[in-house]
Formats: C-alpha cells, sequence, structure tokens
C-alpha cells in the first residue's frame, strides 16, 4: 500500500488571439486550487493532466483550430519537477516508467507538430519540469528568475524524460554536458540571463503578453533561416530542425570533445567512471546515452533513457540521494522567525582574529544590527575589522549585496580593545583560540559588563560547553553555536546545549543560524559534538594504521570508496595539524581509546611539516615523503595485522556505526538525520551515500555493530 499523497497539478486552458501568430491555445500549470504556495509539480496523476492538456492542444493544431501554443506557470514557477517525496515510497516509484512513457511519447509527438510552441519560463522550470519546456520550439523566460536546472544526476538518477536526449540540441553539447553532468555536483542552476547567454533560452520577457512578440518575431526568423531545411518530421511546423546529430558530422565531434573535456585534473569522462567506483553510476550513465546521441533516432535515444531512468530508479545511490535531498529540504532555513528567540539590537564577537571576522561579517550581513569586535590587541583588532568588511565587499561583488546595503552594513561594524564597548550586547560570541581556560576567562570578564540576560555564546569545536559555564552565576544563557570554516561558504552550525541551557537561548541560538540562512543542527553538549568526534573518529583510524607503520600511500588511498571530496592527508592539511592533533587528543582523554592519539601526527606537527606534496596534475595530492619519515612507515616487523585497503575501510565503517550508536544512546543527537545533514554540511560526505548512516546499512556495518540498521530495511541490501 502506497503511504504517498500526491498534490495534483492542475493545467489552465485558455485561447488567445494574437494578430501574428492567430489563435493562441495557453496552458498554464497551476497547483492545487487554495495551495497556491505550493509548488506545481510532476506525479502520477500530474503528468497525466500535463501530457493530456499538450496533447488536446497538439488534436487541435492537427485539425487547424490553432495556430500556435504557449505554455507557462504561476507565482515563481513554472514547473518545479517531479515530485521528489514520490520517489521514497517504493509503490508511487512504481510510476516512474508510465510516467517516463507518457513523457517521452509526448516529446516524439511535439516534433510533429504543425504549429510553432512557446515555454515562457516565469519561474522555477527544474528537472521534468525544464524538459516539458525542451518540448517548445522557443523558450522565454521572466528576467530575475532562478531556478533553471537539469539536477537528476546529482539525485541519483539523470534526465529521463528526454532531458538527455534533447538538451543538447538547444543549448549545444559544451553547455548540455556541463548541464547534465557538472552542475549538479556544484549545485548551480541557471538564472533566465544565463540561461539566455547558453542558449537555453530565446529571449527575456516580463509577462506571457511580452512573451508571445517575442515569440511571433521568433517564428517568422526561424522560417526564414530554415527555409531550405528539412522539417524534423513530414508535416511538422518548417521552422524546427532535427534534434539529434548524425553521426559522422562535426556536430557529433563536437559532443565528443565535450564528453571528453577537462573536469579539474581529469576528463569529464574518467571523473564519471571515478564516481562510478564509488557507489554514484548516474553521471557515467548519462555520460554513455550523450555519446551514444550521433546517428541515433529519437525514438532509440528516448528508449535507452527510459532503460536508465529505470535501472537508477531502483540503484542504492538513487535511494540515498532522494533520502538526503529530503533531508536537505527539511532542514534549509525556515521563512518565519523562531518562536521563542528574544530581539537582537546589538552584538559583540569577542577575538578578532581570522574567524572571528568571517563570523563577524556574517552576523552583520544576517542581522543587520551593530556589530562590535573586541581584542586584546590594536592591531588584530584592526585587522579584523578590515577582514570582515572585506567579506561584506566580496559578498556585494558576487552580486549577494547591493553596494548601498553593503556600504551600510561595513559601516555597522566596529572593534576595540576596550570591554566596556561590548556593554549593551544582547548576543556576544567568543572566537579566542581553542583554549578551555581562555574561553573560560573571557565568559567571565563577559559576564561583569552584559546584562543578565545577554547571550554568551562559544564557538568552540570540540570543547565542553558546560565547563565553560561552570563558574558563571547565569549558566543558562550560554550555548554553543560552532561554525565551520569558511564561514561565508559553509552552511552548516551546529547549535550546542547544555542542560543549564534555557528555552529562549536556545530558541534565539537558532533564529540567529536562521537568519543567516544556515542550516541548524542541533547537538547536546559532548566531546566533538556532531562532525568533529565523527571526523576524528575516521581519521584516528587513519592515523593508526599509519603509527603502526603501514604504507602512507595506501593508507590514504584506502577509504576512496566512501566517497569523500578528498582523501585523508588532504582533510589533515586542510584542518592543520596542530589543531587536528590538539583535537585527537582531547577526545582521547574524554571518550576513550576508540579514539587514537597519534605520536606520528605529533611529530608531524612539531616538524610543521604537510602530510601531501603540493600538485595541479593529480586528482588527489601524493602524499610527503616527510609521512613515512614521521611515522616510520615499514619499521613494524609483522605488517600482515595492520589494516589497510579493504580491512581499513571495513574498521572506519564500523567504528562509524559504533560512534553513532553510542551518540544516539547517549542523548547527543535524538535522530540519526541530524548525524546525516551535519556530515553532508559540514564535512562534505556524500549525498549518494545519503549521509553516512544509509551507507552504513547498505555496507551492513549497523548490523554488524550496532544491532540492526539504523533505518530498519530501507536501505539495507537485499539478497
Amino acid at each position: 500500500m502506497s503511504s504517498y499523497t500526491e498534490h495534483v497539478t492542475r493545467v489552465l486552458a485558455t485561447d488567445l488571439e494574437h494578430p501574428a501568430l492567430g489563435t493562441v491555445a495557453v496552458l498554464t500549470f497551476a497547483p492545487p486550487e487554495g495551495q497556491e504556495r505550493r509548488p506545481a509539480t510532476l506525479g502520477p496523476r500530474s503528468i497525466e493532466a500535463v501530457t493530456g492538456a499538450i496533447g488536446d492542444a497538439l488534436d487541435r493544431a492537427d485539425a487547424g483550430e490553432i495556430g500556435a501554443i504557449a505554455m507557462t506557470g504561476t507565482g515563481k514557477v513554472f514547473l518545479a519537477g517531479a515530485d521528489l517525496s514520490m520517489f521514497a515510497d517504493p509503490a508511487a516509484a512504481q510510476h516512474v516508467g508510465p510516467m517516463t512513457r507518457a513523457a517521452h511519447e509526448l516529446q516524439v509527438r511535439v516534433l510533429s507538430s504543425p504549429v510553432p510552441i512557446l515555454a515562457h519560463l516565469n519561474g522555477v522550470a527544474l528537472g521534468g519540469g525544464l524538459e516539458v519546456a525542451l518540448m517548445a520550439d522557443v523558450r522565454t523566460a521572466a528576467p530575475g528568475v532562478r531556478g533553471l536546472a537539469v539536477p537528476e544526476t546529482g539525485l541519483g538518477i539523470l534526465p529521463g524524460w528526454g532531458g538527455t536526449t534533447l538538451l543538447q540540441s538547444v543549448v549545444g553539447p559544451e553547455n548540455a554536458v556541463r548541464m547534465i553532468l557538472e552542475d549538479p555536483a556544484r549545485d548551480r542552476q541557471l538564472s533566465a540571463e544565463q540561461a539566455l547567454d547558453s542558449g537555453l533560452v530565446d529571449a527575456l520577457a516580463p509577462d506571457l503578453d511580452a512573451a508571445l512578440e517575442e515569440f511571433a518575431a521568433l517564428v517568422a526568423a526561424r522560417l526564414d533561416q530554415n527555409a531550405d531545411e528539412r522539417p524534423a518530421a513530414d508535416d511538422a511546423w518548417p521552422g524546427r530542425s532535427a534534434p539529434l546529430p548524425a553521426a559522422d558530422t562535426p556536430e557529433a565531434e563536437e559532443l565528443r570533445d565535450a564528453l571528453d573535456a577537462a573536469h579539474g585534473a581529469e576528463t569529464r569522462r574518467t571523473w564519471t567512471a571515478r564516481l562510478e567506483t564509488q557507489g554514484a553510476p548516474a553521471a557515467a550513465r548519462a555520460l554513455d546515452l550523450l555519446q551514444k546521441l550521433p546517428g541515433s533516432t529519437v525514438t532509440e535515444a528516448l528508449a535507452r533513457e527510459s532503460e536508465a531512468l529505470t535501472e537508477l530508479v531502483g540503484s542504492d545511490a538513487s535511494s540515498a540521494s532522494l533520502y538526503s535531498a529530503e533531508l536537505l529540504r527539511r532542514g534549509k532555513p525556515g521563512r518565519a522567525p523562531v518562536e521563542g528567540a528574544r530581539e537582537l539590537q546589538k552584538v559583540g564577537v569577542a577575538g578578532a582574529g581570522l574567524m572571528a571576522s568571517q563570523i563577524a561579517a556574517q552576523l552583520a550581513i544576517g542581522l543587520r544590527v551593530p556589530v562590535v569586535m573586541r581584542d586584546l590587541d590594536e592591531d588584530i583588532a584592526a585587522t579584523g575589522l578590515a577582514g570582515a568588511r572585506d567579506v561584506i565587499a566580496q559578498t556585494a561583488a558576487h552580486g549577494r549585496l547591493d553596494e548601498e546595503a553593503a556600504t551600510t552594513i561595513a559601516a555597522s561594524l566596529s572593534a576595540t580593545t576596550d570591554l566596556a564597548e561590548l556593554a549593551g550586547c544582547d548576543l556576544v560570541i567568543e572566537a579566542v583560540p581553542e583554549v578551555l581556560e581562555i574561553k573560560r576567562s573571557v565568559f567571565a570578564e563577559l559576564e561583569g559588563v552584559l546584562d543578565a540576560d545577554a547571550l554568551l555564546v562559544t564557538n568552540t569545536s570540540s570543547l565542553s560547553v558546560t565547563e565553560m559555564a561552570r563558574d558563571l552565576d547565569h549558566p543558562q544563557r550560554v550555548v554553543g553555536l560552532h561554525f565551520f570554516n569558511p564561514v561565508a561558504k559553509m552552511p552548516l552550525v551546529e547549535v550546542i546545549h547544555t542542560e543549564k541551557t534555557d528555552e529562549t537561548t536556545l530558541a534565539t541560538a537558532l533564529e540567529v543560524v536562521r537568519r543567516l540562512r544556515k542550516f541548524a543542527v542541533r547537538s547536546a553538549d559532548a566531546p566533538g559534538f556532531i562532525v568533529n568526534r565523527l571526523l576524528f573518529r575516521v581519521l584516528g583510524g587513519v592515523l593508526a594504521s599509519l603509527d603502526a607503520g603501514a604504507d602512507p600511500d595506501e593508507v590514504d588511498a584506502s577509504l576512496d570508496a566512501l566517497g569523500m571530496p578528498m582523501r585523508p592527508f588532504t582533510l589533515l592539511d586542510l584542518v592543520g595539524l596542530e589543531v587536528a592533533d590538539h583535537v585527537g587528543q582531547v577526545l582521547r582523554e574524554q571518550l576513550g581509546d576508540r579514539f587514537h592519539a597519534s605520536p606520528g601526527l605529533s611529530a608531524m606537527a612539531e616538524r610543521k611539516a604537510r602530510f601531501t606534496e603540493r600538485s595541479k596534475n593529480s586528482v588527489h595530492p601524493p602524499a610527503s615523503p616527510t609521512v613515512a619519515e614521521a611515522f616510520g612507515a615499514g619499521g613494524t616487523e609483522d605488517l600482515s595485522q595492520v589494516p589497510v585497503g579493504d580491512a581499513l575501510l571495513e574498521k572506519i565503517q564500523d567504528g562509524l556505526a559504533e560512534e553513532i550508536g553510542l551518540m544516539l544512546g547517549s542523548g547527543v543527537v535524538e535522530q540519526v538525520e541530524q548525524v546525516d545533514l551535519a556530515l553532508i554540511l559540514g564535512a562534505g560526505f556524500p549525498r549518494h551515500r545519503g549521509g553516512i548512516t544509509p551507507y552504513l546499512d547498505q555496507v551492513g556495518a549497523s548490523q554488524r555493530v550496532a544491532g540492526g540498521p539504523f533505518h530498519g530495511e530501507r536501505f539495507t541490501r537485499q539478497g
């Protein structure tokens, strides 16, 4: 029995008379009546409504009743694509095959339409929604529209309703390959202006009336341009060209070149092949379909597209990807203020180093209140202020702030060495060195100048918030906001509450995160919180094999199958060896010998060495020779018992399953979804793995160690 409830998209059909086009059948896609704030999406009944309405319009065109067809949407949405909640329900997912057939049959039929077709993108057109727009001969978009993309390969599937087959005929091979393969991995979607530059849309128009004027002009131009060319099908509108390149043509060669173009230090072809070995086959499957297009008929290409989509929908990667997509959708910052949060009129930052200046800038941008930075050193305070203002300038340069707002926000920032200037702040966040006694002393002096209800916030990454508040008169107003570096780019903030943190303090902390447009994940006060605790369980396993004498190159490559954005050695260099050594020691002291305190890492930190050598020509930077020297690689007489390769990977899998089980059992987190969201956003754990717990279910680690899967049977492998 299906638990899926579809919100059926309506299609409103009207006729307009146009002096150049004649009668235009206008099809407007709309959400269910009374649910106008909900985007129009495509479930089983919705795709039936959409394809049925377009089919009816084509019948009228065949009968000579109309001169053109126009499609558009309502509000800020054209069509938001397939309803992702359908894929989470195995019973509902069975509809994908019939839905795909309906879309493909229509894609073939529109090629023989005797009248031209317009899609006016009034708003978001994602995935299947954009594939509906590809049925049109002309696409226009309203200026300022965002959210034009085919994100499917990032969801473990591919554009399977005609997008993989037809997009290259609209935007050209290079743009199509980038949009299908690379943009989903980068969370990149096009604006209307970018779509115009790429050829996805033919003109910008503020509304349907203006779009019809552009449409009429383009129709006339296409007819002149294609006067000597054979139309895409007999009796078809003559301004329509064949959608697929013939074999052994310059267009076919251009497509092959796009598939073999560079992707960082590798090619797109080798990159997608590597992703497939890491459990993400969708991009490689899309590439294979693209390279087979030259010389194919549309029917043949769509049949291959349908087969690939059907296989991918049932894959582990699709199941986990759609789970993570739903996590991200539910976890994104809300529109409504957090209930119970206090009003903030002035905030402070204790410290003015690099992290402090980044946090100050984000507070100023998000809260739009005065922000005071305070440091003991006058030069550091001045440098920190300049750094914060530079972040604001960069934000404006990237188009996320207008010039007037950037000037006002920069002026709201100030820096001082005088503690008294923090008086009157409703919240002060400390970002001083990661030493408990330093942080406690900062809180103690702040309590002397702040009102009794002002929030004291720490940005600690691993230290006990409870211990920081232990000797304060008002420990209930202490909370942790762990920002990740670089603050402007990293979307996660861990919100750390102690047993004494009161509801107003917690609500206010969550509201700050919301106004900064970041994702908040709550954690109880425990060593390492969520992200660092689990990351250092991984790194500890890696370092333990190194300390036992294993070959550094073998160790560094052992976790590749997990699909992390970087190998462990690169991550250690990014974190900083002194920081990593310190955190490792703290976690060992507080959580016991599950966490490895590495003598080799301490030696590397003392040498101020790096684990990797800088390289622009390799996907993974090579290990530095210093690693073997510092860790004494090969020094152990019997290395057969030292885990590397698959043995080390399984050890890490089991360690993560154990640690997550302990975190759930002790109340650090209440739900596994908190862990997955935190690791996706804070550590780059791959979305096609669902974060971490679906992956641990898939590989059997949760069963081996935690006594059963975290998600029941949802992600367990069958047979």
